[in-house]
C-alpha cells in the first residue's frame, strides 16, 4: 500500500504524462495567454479542475460503471464535440471575415468565461472520459485505501499538474506577447481555432464508432 506521499507523487507525475499531451484545453490556454490575460488561463484550469473534483468524488462513491458504459462515451464525443468544432469554425471564420476584431480581441471567444469553458472543454473531451474509466478510477480505489485523506492526496497530486503546466504556459505566453504581434497574432489564433474544429470533428467520429459498436453489440446480444 502507497503511503500518503506516495499517492501525491505518483499522482502528480501521471497527471503531467496527461497534462503535457496536446488537446483541445491546450488550444483555450494558448489563446488566453496570447491576449495578455492570464487571469483567463488560470480559469481555464480552475473549470478543468472543478471537474475533476465532482468527477473523483462520483468515483468514490462508485460511479464507475456509469463511466465505463460506452453510451457515455458516445454521447461525450458527439455532443462535445459538435461544441468544439462550433468554437473552432468560429474562430476561423472571424479570421476569414473580421480579422480586424480578432486580432484586437487577441482571443477565441469563451462561452460563459473562462472557468465554464474549462469545465465544457475537459467534459467534451472523450479522451478525458477513457482515462478516467481506464486509469482514474483504479487510482481513486487504490487512493481510498487510505481514507479520505489518501484521496484528497491523489486530487491535490493530480491537479497541481495541470496548475503548474498550464499556469507556466500561461504565464510565458503573457510575458512574451509583445513578441507576437499583427499577422503572427491572427495566424496563431487561428490555427488554436482550426485545432478545436478537428478535435471536434475527431471527437465526433470516435463519439459515433462508438455507439455503432454499442449498437453492433445489442444486435449480437439479441441474435
Amino acid at each position: 500500500m502507497q503511503s500518503l506521499s506516495g499517492v501525491f507523487w505518483s499522482a502528480l507525475v501521471i497527471g503531467f504524462s496527461g497534462a503535457m499531451i496536446p488537446g483541445p484545453m491546450l488550444a483555450l490556454v494558448l489563446s488566453e495567454g496570447l491576449s495578455g490575460n492570464l487571469l483567463g488561463t488560470l480559469g481555464i484550469v480552475l473549470g478543468h479542475v472543478i471537474l475533476e473534483g465532482a468527477l473523483v468524488l462520483a468515483l468514490a462513491l462508485g460511479a464507475g460503471r456509469v463511466l465505463r458504459r460506452p453510451s457515455v462515451g458516445a454521447v461525450v464525443g458527439v455532443v462535445g464535440g459538435a461544441l468544439l468544432a462550433y468554437m473552432g469554425s468560429s474562430v476561423v471564420l472571424a479570421v476569414v471575415q473580421d480579422p480586424g476584431s480578432l486580432a484586437a480581441n487577441a482571443a477565441i471567444s469563451l462561452p460563459a468565461g473562462p472557468v465554464v469553458a474549462g469545465i465544457l472543454v475537459s467534459a467534451s473531451n472523450p479522451a478525458w472520459i477513457m482515462w478516467w474509466s481506464a486509469v482514474g478510477i483504479g487510482y481513486v480505489a487504490m487512493s481510498l485505501r487510505r481514507g479520505s485523506a489518501g484521496l484528497a492526496a491523489f486530487y491535490v497530486g493530480h491537479t497541481l499538474s495541470d496548475w503548474v503546466w498550464y499556469g507556466l504556459i500561461g504565464a510565458l505566453l503573457v510575458s512574451g506577447r509583445n513578441i507576437v504581434r499583427g499577422q503572427a497574432y491572427l495566424w496563431i489564433i487561428a490555427v488554436c481555432g482550426a485545432l478545436l474544429f478537428g478535435f471536434g470533428l475527431y471527437f465526433i467520429y470516435l463519439g459515433l464508432k462508438q455507439l455503432r459498436q454499442g449498437l453492433v453489440g445489442v444486435r449480437a446480444q439479441g441474435v
